[in-house]
């Protein structure tokens, strides 16, 4: 690894040369931190655009790094291509800051040492999770029709129903909704890295399955209703998951409560395009978009 590369993983060790005046938008962008896990700085550029554009951005970041109000985890050193795609955390000064007076909410994290034990898996798994999550509050932003109502992650979205062959835990990656008017829509998304078998990726879709016959979500979630996104590395990949979900139904023929599509559908940059028809259901080849 080149050692400019290295040096931009380490952190000064001069102190400051006068104080550090945290800004309102730095404390917004820790505030999405702590609730992202990860963002990259093109995509803290675009939720939290600067007055400098890309190059203040990256001056920002690069200060607030090095003071230590955010961190950047060193196991990006094998996704590392250019100071944009540079993957910052939560450290901890941004932590102390935003927690304030709030002990029991800030914890006893130490959020640096966290960070550094982030193994490359988890993370990149994390900011495929992230990537969806900018991509449609950008979309969403300017959207007169609908809007992000919720974004939950987490152990508590956790479930458990009883298959055939035995107990099988439901663990999403994340459980959104969105509010078209009067209507609420929720989804539970699933991050797929292609690390999973076939045979288990059928059995996490015939697990949700039973859940909904059983109507474990009214019980935990109090919704009515659900589907499953599973987002994805490749076209050829999302139709091996298509196909494979078919057989999570008793019938064999697939439903519309599970949508998938692919990363290359959809990009920050271009965030309206995850709003439209890019989504297929296990059940058909017809095109479907989130608010159908």
């Amino acid at each position: 690894m080149p050692r400019t590369i290295l040096k931009q993983f380490k952190r000064s060790s001069a102190p400051p040369k006068k104080r550090v005046v945290v800004q309102a938008r730095d404390m917004e962008i820790f505030k999405n931190l702590a609730d992202y896990r990860f963002l990259d700085a093109r995509q803290i550029e675009l939720l939290h655009p600067g007055r400098g554009g890309p190059r203040y951005n990256q001056r920002r970041l690069q200060y607030l790094f090095h003071h230590g109000y955010i961190d950047r985890p060193p196991s990006q050193l094998s996704y590392y291509r250019t100071r944009g795609h540079l993957i910052y955390a939560l450290g901890r000064k941004g932590a102390d800051a935003i927690y304030a007076g709030e002990p029991e909410l800030r914890g006893r994290i130490d959020w640096h040492k966290k960070n550094a034990e982030v193994k490359f898996p988890f993370l990149d798994h994390a900011m495929m999770i992230s990537d969806f999550r900018a991509t449609l509050s950008l979309a969403l932003k300017g959207n007169q029709r609908a809007k992000l109502a919720s974004w939950r992650q987490g152990e508590d979205l956790r479930d458990r129903v009883r298959l055939k062959d035995g107990k099988v835990a439901i663990v999403p990656d994340a459980f959104f909704t969105l509010e078209e008017g009067d209507d609420l829509m929720h989804f539970f998304l699933e991050a797929d890295r292609s690390t999973m078998t076939l045979e288990r990726f059928l059995r996490k879709i015939s697990a949700y399955w039973q859940w909904w016959r059983e109507r474990g979500h009214e019980k935990k979630f109090s919704i009515k209703s659900f589907r499953v996104l599973t987002i994805t590395i490749s076209e050829e990949r999302k139709e091996n998951l298509r196909q494979i979900s078919r057989q999570a139904d008793s019938r064999g023929q697939g439903s519309n409560m599970f949508l998938f599509s692919c990363e290359k559908n959809y990009s920050f940059e271009k965030p309206e395009a995850i709003m439209r028809p890019i989504w297929q259901s296990s059940k058909d080849e017809s095109l479907r978009h989130l608010l159908e």
